[in-house]
């Protein structure tokens, strides 16, 4: 189950046909394993009601990387943004452990 639904992310993009998707189910997916492997965390497993809106917001953020033919810098951009709306709920960021 991806964090953003599909009709969260076609209104953030502004799409209003159906002719993409399935290209925008795949990238949600993609998002929601991304934002879980920098969590370390399945987070729709944690959450007993829908996730925060700064996890959806980088859900879809990632989502455009992974969807959006657009520019490097641009995918690096949302990827920086995305990454630092997680930080609050990132529980190992990998300081105080032993080598």
């Amino acid at each position: 189950m991806s964090i953003a639904s599909l009709a969260e992310f076609k209104a953030h993009v502004r799409e209003m046909t159906t002719d993409l998707d399935l290209a925008y189910t795949l990238a949600l997916d993609a998002a929601t394993a991304e934002i879980n492997t920098f969590l370390g965390y399945d987070i729709m497993q944690r959450s007993s009601d829908d996730p925060p809106s700064d996890v959806v917001m980088a859900a879809m953020l990632l989502a455009q990387v992974h969807a959006d033919a657009g520019t490097v810098d641009d995918a690096e951009f949302r990827r920086g943004t995305a990454q630092r709306l997680l930080i609050p709920y990132r529980e190992n960021t990998g300081f105080g452990r032993a080598a």
